[in-house]
């Protein structure tokens, strides 16, 4: 893995239309940190709230998944499956919106990590929104391994990112 810092095309996730038909958002992350690292800032209660103030997620099936984004509004869920360090993966409760299920998939990769996240199913018109947000948060949690605060996020400008495709 190289030292140049990723930009954003390399940081950007997808949106589209997966092979089940539904719509969904993955992005993939190479890191350079090793798994464990990446597994123990998913999973540590303090660590989460160092990249994402309001996420708790208790990593033990049937744990509690809360996303609570203050004024913008809460996600819940509950934790499916947990396979240290590998893979994490919970059901997304937004109101007003049908059950999703996000999975967190850490993979070594050379003397890295391969972070893929999947968010699906969802409908079309909020995935520019979740998109911009996982994207906030997977640099917060980008930056926060890499030993620094994560800094104001640029979600407006990501979410028309998104929004324009």
């Amino acid at each position: 893995m190289t030292d140049k810092a990723p930009d954003l095309a390399d940081r950007r996730g997808t949106l589209g239309v997966g092979e089940d038909g539904q719509w969904q958002i993955r992005f993939q992350r190479r890191l350079r940190h090793a798994p464990e690292r990446v597994w123990s800032a998913l999973v540590d209660p303090a660590q989460q709230a160092a990249w994402v103030p309001g996420v708790t997620i208790e990593a033990t099936v049937g744990g509690t998944v809360l996303f609570d984004f203050a004024e913008q509004g809460k996600a819940e869920g509950e934790v499916l499956a947990v396979e240290a360090p590998r893979l994490l993966e919970h059901t997304w409760l937004w109101p007003g919106e049908p059950s999703a299920t996000v999975r967190w998939e850490v993979t070594a990769d050379g003397d890295g990590t391969l972070l893929v996240l999947w968010h699906r199913p969802l409908r079309r018109d909020p995935a520019a929104g979740y998109a911009a947000g996982w994207h906030v948060m997977l640099d917060a949690l980008e930056t926060h391994l890499s030993g620094a605060v994560p800094g104001e996020p640029e979600f407006p400008r990501l979410f028309e990112m998104y929004r324009e495709g």
